[in-house]
């Protein structure tokens, strides 16, 4: 779809797959990590069984994310130890934790082509910008590093986190919380880009929002609404603004 984005005074981003890249290697590190970690509790896991009991921790943190209830850290190496049937002393559970609440090193996260070039020359059109983000086991305050790290942060004006406010998109007081972060503008000024149709479309179009797929990291072609535009490449939104 190409609908020109009109009248547009702000803009909010998603997080994972529109203003970073998902690194494969992050998996791996976490099982080679998690597996040390038990190991020197004592508990010998078998690669196969740690890669199935980290898949099944994703699968658990999805249906929750799915059902708009909020996760932590905690209850991520709980699902994770729960697919193993192991129990493991407290100093172990927090070593486990503490793992996820750091996340990959800056290093490692890979930022979307051309995103610090699209964030300038919204931010020279006047253009106020937000985050609206699922946080999945890594903490904002980590996702703000990352950013801090490439030199984004600074380009936006307010951000809306999910472990900050309390639910998931497309639930609409993750809309709301942001535009209220950017000065309440009207609705019809308001635009949102995301990789997602069921939470990043969804939750914008049903505030009256224009509504971006970004679709150069990951494609979504579930069946959920389409976007009003979709772009493949960030600096193409530039073309979209009148």
């Amino acid at each position: 779809m190409s609908k020109p984005v009109r009248g547009v005074t702000a803009i909010t981003y998603d997080f994972w797959n529109t203003l970073f890249g998902q690194n494969p290697k992050t998996r791996v590190q976490r099982a080679q990590a998690y597996g040390e970690i038990l190991e020197s509790a004592g508990f010998r896991i078998a690669p196969d069984a740690m890669t199935e009991a980290i898949e099944a921790g994703w699968q658990w943190y999805n249906s929750r994310w799915r059902a708009n209830q909020v996760s932590t850290a905690a209850d991520g190496v709980d699902a994770f130890l729960a697919a193993l049937a192991i129990e493991v002393p407290a100093s172990v559970h927090q070593e486990l934790e503490e793992f996820l609440l750091v996340g990959p090193s800056p290093e490692e996260m890979v930022p979307a082509p051309q995103i610090g070039d699209t964030l300038e020359a919204l931010k020279l059109r006047g253009i106020r910008l937000g985050i609206i983000c699922d946080v999945g086991f890594t903490p904002s305050t980590r996702l703000r590093e990352y950013l801090a790290h490439y030199g984004l942060l600074g380009h936006f004006d307010h951000w809306t986190f999910s472990d900050e406010v309390g639910v998931f998109k497309p639930d609409a007081q993750m809309f709301r919380h942001a535009s209220q972060g950017l000065g309440s503008p009207e609705f019809r000024e308001l635009a949102h880009v995301g990789d997602i149709r069921r939470t990043d479309v969804a939750g914008a179009r049903a505030q009256g929002w224009t509504s971006v797929r970004y679709s150069e990291l990951s494609d979504d072609q579930t069946d959920h609404e389409e976007a009003d535009l979709v772009i493949a490449t960030h600096l193409s939104l530039l073309d979209h603004l009148d």
